[in-house]
């Protein structure tokens, strides 16, 4: 009877074979509805951070050649009422950020944004330097220290200018709802984003 307990535990905290919505497999394990793994939140704030910071109006796809092959220009998305844009991928990632925040943080952001980049003469980078290990706050709720430079380059390759982003990220687990039937455009792509079970609720200037 000792023995059928200890393999009863066992088996209730084995992995789960889970199918995602592409049609393949992966094993996860319970970790409670409000913890995420310190290497989930850093993937999660990380590659959103370089995708909301890195401007690029020039998308390209290969052919089946393999040669790149220009399309048009990315014409972005206007943000506020000033006329000021951002590009679609920027606006695509936004909804890593929750709803309280990402309107400001937009029309803080396509003020930064120049105009030369709709014109594809000038791209950004978001280069990270460092991102520390999430410190936890409460209950669903962390904090990371994220040092890193914000590189415009003209025709290419060349280095206009570099711009210091030290920043302290506040991120928090959230539920996100199954896609309806039938979704929007703008629903499946907030669906993408935040399937991760995250938002960035606030960004701070990190003191060094």
């Amino acid at each position: 009877m000792s023995n059928s307990g200890q393999l009863s535990q066992l088996q209730s905290k084995s992995p789960t074979l889970v199918e995602l919505d592409d049609g393949s497999s992966i094993r996860v394990s319970d970790i409670g509805d409000k913890n995420r793994s310190a290497k989930a939140i850093v993937n999660f704030t990380g590659s959103n951070l370089v995708s909301l910071l890195s401007w690029n109006a020039l998308p390209k796809i290969v052919n089946n050649s393999g040669i790149n092959k220009k399309l048009e220009l990315d014409k972005g998305i206007e943000v506020g009422d000033k006329g000021k844009k951002v590009t679609t991928e920027v606006w695509k990632s936004s909804f890593s950020l929750s709803e309280d925040f990402r309107e400001d943080f937009l029309k803080e952001l396509a003020e930064l944004v120049p105009e030369e980049i709709f014109t594809g003469n000038v791209q950004s980078a978001l280069i990270v330097r460092h991102i520390s290990q999430p410190s936890k706050l409460g209950e669903g709720e962390w904090s990371l220290d994220l040092v890193a430079n914000l590189v415009f380059f003209s025709h290419g390759d060349e280095v206009n200018r570099a711009i210091s982003f030290n920043k302290k990220i506040f991120v928090r687990a959230i539920d996100t709802p199954a896609l309806p039937n039938n979704p929007s455009e703008a629903q499946k792509v907030a669906y993408k984003v935040r399937k991760a079970g995250m938002e960035i609720f606030k960004i701070q200037d990190l003191k060094l």
